[in-house]
């Protein structure tokens, strides 16, 4: 069973910290799926089949085919999955709907499902030359709607256990089948869809080598609602 590659945390994240430290393009492989963002939070990125791409509000989609320096990302091996069909899901049954497949408790779990969408609602942050908080980035980026669209959701469970490391519950991003629009998911309707699933029990963490981490000041008396506001 392959592990996530995780470098910094979404309490990092949440509490300023974007520097573009480390290539994510050094921990995928040819079945690599996963998620993160990009430098200044200028992009989402989205990880599938081994390949990169970042989305920005009113621009088009970018693919990476070399180095790609981010501030945070989750990767992981997605060879080993098991595959079924679920029927009529949306963000707020898609837990329970899993639930029935697979226990969602103490371990993280990787998930690609495959989907013709009814209804989509993605959010992609505007780019910006400027040093912005979370909350800046928060406020100023594009929501919008699809309808009638083929493509997979790309991303991981995380149990609450874990939630200053990573994004508890599940975060999702979107690539569509046709590779011109991906972003972080808001909200979704499908009448079936092809689930690929994979528990991982280890997830290996790397922070940034930087005096401006080993300084940084996280509140964590504000970081989880922080979260819940941002990633939500």
């Amino acid at each position: 069973m392959s592990k996530i590659y995780q470098f910094s945390t979404i309490g990092a994240l949440m509490s300023g910290y974007f520097y573009p430290d480390q290539d994510v393009s050094e921990v995928c492989s040819c079945s690599s799926i996963g998620l993160g963002c990009s430098e200044k939070l200028n992009a989402e990125l989205t990880i599938s089949d081994g390949k990169l791409y970042t989305a920005t509000a009113e621009k088009s989609l970018e693919s990476h085919t070399s180095a790609l320096f981010v501030p945070f990302y989750q990767v992981t091996n997605f060879n080993n999955y098991k595959q079924y069909q679920i029927l009529e899901t949306t963000q707020d049954t898609l837990e329970q709907t899993i639930k029935h497949i697979i226990l969602l408790k103490n371990n993280f779990v990787a998930v690609k499902i495959k989907a013709h969408f009814t209804n989509l609602v993605l959010r992609r942050p505007y780019a910006s030359d400027k040093m912005r908080n979370i909350e800046d980035v928060s406020n100023n980026q594009l929501v919008s709607q699809y309808k009638d669209i083929s493509g997979c959701l790309i991303g991981f469970w995380t149990p609450e256990l874990f939630g200053r490391i990573s994004v508890p519950g599940f975060h999702l991003h979107f690539l569509s089948d046709d590779l011109m629009i991906s972003g972080h998911v808001l909200s979704y309707h499908f009448d079936s869809a092809e689930l690929q699933i994979e528990e991982k029990r280890t997830i290996e963490i790397m922070n940034p080598n930087r005096s401006e981490f080993a300084e940084l000041d996280i509140n964590l008396q504000l970081l989880d609602g922080l979260i819940s506001k941002v990633e939500k």
